[in-house]
């Protein structure tokens, strides 16, 4: 009688146990889902600073022809948001960003800041943004594709830039897919942003 009462209490106890870590495992689920929804939810087109949800941010480390480096900006397409990080790689920002449509997307990759470009873009000529100036808003952060191998610079028609309407980029359109390739900003964000992009500084677009 003491060996079955002994093997049931091992038995009630390993179903206690089970059970318990059952309900570990999705309070954890659903604390992560209340994270990533809160996460969603607190980002702006103007930026947030604060530390939960900067502690998120990719690691901005980057090899370029052998040289270890740091980003100073990451793109995260898939969410549309963009990392600022300081000289040391710490993450100091996040934005919401609109980026390419499906027919037009944006390319990932790395690229570098060649210059920087005010409203109406009068030295750009014989481009778009010449023809269309007040499509890109009052800044075009102008960018190369590099080749993190090599250290080969390439064009690219994509930059980050603002835009003509705040509505059309933000508001109209849910997931923020709706440029031909660039990736805008709202226009008071990016005022503030160029002066503190350098040229040189390594962007990633993931």
């Amino acid at each position: 009688m003491k060996i079955i009462n002994i093997t049931k209490t091992i038995a009630l106890t390993s179903m206690i146990f089970v059970a318990s870590l059952k309900q570990a495992n999705s309070s954890q689920i659903y604390s992560q889902e209340m994270q990533q929804d809160t996460f969603e939810r607190s980002i702006t087109p103007q930026g947030v600073k604060d530390t939960t949800i900067l502690r998120l941010a990719p690691k901005p480390d980057i090899v370029i022809n052998g040289k270890k480096k740091k980003a100073g900006i990451i793109v995260d397409l898939t969410k549309n948001i963009l990392y600022r990080y300081d000289k040391n790689g710490n993450p100091i920002n996040a934005y919401l960003i609109a980026s390419g449509k499906k027919s037009t997307p944006t390319d990932k990759g790395v690229r570098i800041v060649t210059h920087k470009e005010k409203f109406p873009y009068k030295s750009a000529i014989g481009t778009k943004r010449r023809r269309s100036p007040r499509d890109y808003g009052p800044v075009v952060i102008c960018l190369k594709k590099l080749d993190p191998k090599t250290g080969e610079q390439s064009k690219t028609g994509e930059f980050i830039h603002g835009c003509r309407s705040y509505e059309k980029t933000f508001e109209l359109t849910p997931d923020r897919y709706v440029s031909h390739g660039c990736m805008r900003m709202d226009n008071g964000v990016i005022k503030q942003l160029a002066p503190t992009v350098e040229k040189g500084e390594i962007i990633i677009i993931k």
